[in-house]
């Protein structure tokens, strides 16, 4: 497969495997070993290079969807031998240590300094936890960032050791010529390549697929990149509520003021959802399709009653997301079709919205047990009506409707849902496994619900009613 981008400055085309990933691309055929080969999943950040500007994990793309891209390596960061503003303060603030993480940490700084020149700390901090320092130096990575300041507009040069990339290259690589991947640009040449290639598999973020090609556990004959194709993309809000195409970023579901002020739920489950790079590649539609009992964006997305947009040749239908999920990894999707948008409606009046998961870590955790919270309280501080759904403790979304009625009318009080709690442990079927055993998952998803009534008054700043006595 042929292949042109401008890389460090420099328009190069090249030949070679499209499902060859860029991180192999860069260090073995092109000799830009700065892009380090960590985990290879996107857990440790030492892969990240700047594409069109922004950080992204090279172990995570594939090297035909450079094409037409600008990308900017470690190598390719200082200018006419003067080191960038933030290369330079992490050296004068002592931030290299074995450097096997600098040139990630470096390239993420850059990425948030260009767009926030000033960040405070807890700025700083989330913009580098998806990047994993081995030697735990993280203050003084911290501080050196920080002390960067705002670095002028970027100029690229090409250092000596990449000068000697020709315009146009063949690598030679072992990838495999046999599988092509295919970018289309509309849905029109989907459904051509589609129709060509019946066993090839789709892919927005790629975020789980393309970890799973590399150990071996699906082996399609081709791959089709749909990030691309603008149908998919975009947040458009209606008097019925809000479309979400399947294509967009989890990141740019955080940058939404409509999703953070129709369906805070959501929100909140985005942004624990991996790490920052894993948000700005990963997709709604990819967490959805790959119905992984653990998808942090499912359970909010069950209580809000959003539905799933299904297109093929033949016609578009919809389907509510809790008849689309069928079990871990399986959904109702028919062949030839594709998830092209979601549906949210419209919250009825004001909401309390929530989302809590319980991890092994503070960051990149894969959820133990998870809950989505809708609820409606009255300013008597009744319970109208209340929607909750359990992640990562049964085979997909757990909604438990005995429980949600029997809330309806109460008190929001600790007491109401104390009362409940028994009926949790007895209606989840939890798995054991390398993260928890079903017993702690069960405590896990029931000391949940009981923390509703605590955090109410923070995500109710606007709450006019009162509590019932007894309650927070």
């Amino acid at each position: 497969m042929k292949i042109a981008f401008e890389l460090n400055g420099k328009d190069i085309c090249l030949e070679t495997a499209g499902d060859r990933r860029a991180v192999d691309l860069l260090r073995e055929d092109l000799n830009l070993t700065g892009a380090k080969e960590g985990c290879g999943t996107g857990e440790c950040g030492a892969c990240t290079i700047l594409v069109d500007g922004r950080s992204q994990l090279s172990c995570l793309m594939l090297a035909a969807q450079l094409s037409g891209r600008k990308v900017v390596t470690i190598e390719g960061l200082a200018t006419a031998g003067t080191l960038h503003p933030v290369q330079a303060s992490f050296a004068a603030n002592g931030a290299v240590q074995c450097g096997f993480c600098t040139p990630g940490m470096v390239l993420t700084a850059v990425d948030l300094l260009e767009r926030h020149p000033h960040p405070g700390r807890q700025e700083v901090i989330a913009a580098i936890s998806g990047n994993l320092c081995r030697c735990t130096g993280y203050k003084k990575i911290v501080e050196a960032i920080e002390r960067a300041g705002q670095p002028p507009a970027m100029e690229l040069s090409i250092q000596r050791e990449i000068d000697r990339i020709p315009s146009a290259v063949s690598t030679g690589s072992t990838g495999s010529p046999e599988r092509p991947v295919f970018v289309p640009e509309s849905l029109g040449d989907l459904w051509r390549l589609l129709s060509d290639h019946p066993g090839a598999q789709v892919l927005a973020g790629g975020t789980d697929l393309l970890v799973w090609l590399r150990n071996g556990r699906i082996n399609p004959s081709a791959l089709i990149c749909l990030e691309r194709i603008e149908a998919l993309q975009g947040i458009s809000e209606s008097d019925d509520g809000v479309r979400i195409g399947a294509g967009v970023t989890h990141e740019t579901l955080l940058e939404s003021p409509v999703i953070g002020r129709l369906f805070p739920v959501l929100a909140q489950a985005v942004k624990t959802l991996g790490s920052p790079h894993i948000r700005r590649t990963g997709t709604l539609g990819g967490n959805i399709m790959t119905a992984s009992p653990a998808a942090d964006t499912l359970p909010p997305l069950s209580v809000l009653g959003a539905s799933v947009e299904l297109q093929s040749p033949q016609g578009i239908r919809c389907l509510p997301v809790d008849t689309f999920l069928a079990g871990p990894g399986r959904t109702a999707l028919l062949p030839g079709e594709i998830l092209v948008a979601v549906r949210i409606p419209r919250p009825a009046g004001i909401t309390f919205q929530y989302f809590e998961k319980v991890g092994l870590r503070e960051a990149m955790a894969c959820a133990v047990a998870s809950l989505a919270a809708v609820l409606k309280v009255s300013d008597s501080g009744i319970i109208e009506f209340a929607r909750l759904a359990w992640g990562s403790v049964g085979p997909t979304v757990v909604r438990l409707p005995e429980i949600e009625s029997a809330l309806a009318g109460r008190p929001f009080t600790r007491e109401t849902f104390q009362a409940v709690v028994p009926l949790v442990g007895r209606r989840l079927s939890p798995i054991n496994d390398v993260r928890a055993s079903a017993a702690y998952r069960r405590l896990v998803a029931a000391n949940l619900l009981l923390r509703l009534p605590a955090v109410f008054p923070s995500c109710m700043p606007g709450f006019a009613g009162q509590f019932p006595e007894g309650g927070t």
